[in-house]
């Protein structure tokens, strides 16, 4: 599958991550924004996006300091949660 048939590109995904991060003024030392990239890369069909409860598992497992360095500013849940939102409406 090529990018121009997914429903969003690795690009644009990759753009989102990064301006999550910079919104929740977060700091990151790992590849931590590839990482998220991937799986939801990963996720995105030809024509939408797989469903959060389909990919969270993937988006927990992502080995990261990201969240220790950014403890008490940002949880997890609502991280991926509404980065899964800023992707899915770009998805559009």
């Amino acid at each position: 599958m090529t990018m121009e048939n997914k429903c969003i590109s690795k690009a644009d995904i990759l753009r989102s991550t990064l301006f999550q991060i910079q919104i929740k003024q977060c700091q990151y030392i790992d590849n931590f924004p590839e990482a998220v990239t991937s799986v939801f890369d990963n996720a995105a069909g030809k024509k939408k996006l797989k469903k959060y409860s389909e990919i969270k598992q993937k988006l927990y497992r992502i080995k990261t300091n990201f969240f220790a360095i950014n403890k008490g500013k940002v949880k997890k849940k609502i991280f991926f949660e509404e980065l899964y939102e800023r992707i899915r409406n770009r998805a559009r």
